[in-house]
């Protein structure tokens, strides 16, 4: 049982993964190729275009490193929670 848990945590760890690298692929090639389309509208005074290359991308970047924590944290905590129960332990912590 253990096993099938680890065998989907790793499922859902590379579809995570592989989705957020895949959002930064995008913005690392969307931005450049439309910076002209883009830059016809502003941002706090600023060329849209101009403002994700220098700024809007880091604050995306930002985004996906908190998602895949988030992610993960919850990811762990539920397999951790399976291992204790498999072993018998539950989830409470012991007294005494």
């Amino acid at each position: 049982m253990l096993e099938q848990a680890r065998y989907a945590f790793w499922l859902k760890t590379r579809r995570w993964t592989l989705g957020l690298l895949a959002a930064w692929l995008v913005v690392n090639l969307a931005v450049p190729w439309f910076a002209r389309e883009l830059d016809r509208y502003s941002f706090l005074g600023f060329p849209l275009g101009y403002w994700l290359a220098a700024e809007g991308a880091l604050f995306l970047y930002l985004g996906f490193i908190a998602v895949y924590l988030l992610v993960m944290d919850r990811l762990e905590s539920a397999l951790a929670a399976q291992g204790a129960a498999a072993a018998g332990l539950g989830t409470e912590p012991e007294e005494g």
